[in-house]
């Protein structure tokens, strides 16, 4: 109540620790222009939340149980280019922010690809992703409405008859 909750999650192993560091610092930035403010941080099991900064609003935490619903019920996410977060938000109709790892062809094209389809999410270029530039996004970002193309319900059907094993 009266507060605006941002998740940053980087998966599951430790490459996302410079991008939650950039986005500590980013919260510091944004929470001068959003009043009640607070950033949950969520470093996977590869990296203790003690190796980042404290910073007042930042809540740091190894895991989340059923981290899916804080991503569906936040006020915006902050994450890697993974294909089930990223649809998972695009589901949820969620805002987010999302940063691909730069040598990852998944991430690069065919989450990317599936993302603009779907007009969901926002890519941000890590390299180029300075805390000041994060908070900028973090504040464009928070409050906008979605409008993306829904995605479909039912799941994977499986495999065509002819392809399915014995």
């Amino acid at each position: 109540v009266g507060e605006t909750v941002v998740v940053a999650a980087v998966g599951g192993s430790g490459v996302g620790a410079p991008l939650l560091r950039r986005v500590i610092e980013a919260h510091l930035l944004a929470a001068r222009a959003i009043p009640g403010l607070r950033t949950v941080v969520v470093t996977g099991p590869r990296l203790d939340p003690a190796a980042l900064p404290d910073a007042p609003g930042v809540e740091k935490r190894s895991y989340v149980p059923d981290l899916h619903r804080h991503l569906a019920a936040c006020d915006l996410a902050v994450v890697q280019g993974g294909l089930t977060t990223t649809m998972e938000l695009t589901a949820a109709g969620r805002p987010f922010l999302y940063f691909p790892l730069r040598n990852h062809f998944e991430q690069q094209i065919h989450v990317r690809h599936r993302l603009e389809r779907h007009r969901a999410g926002r890519p941000m270029d890590y390299a180029t992703a300075t805390p000041e530039r994060i908070a900028a996004a973090i504040t464009d970002e928070l409050g906008r409405p979605t409008a993306y193309e829904p995605v479909p319900a039912g799941g994977s059907r499986g495999p065509p008859a002819g392809l399915r094993g014995p």
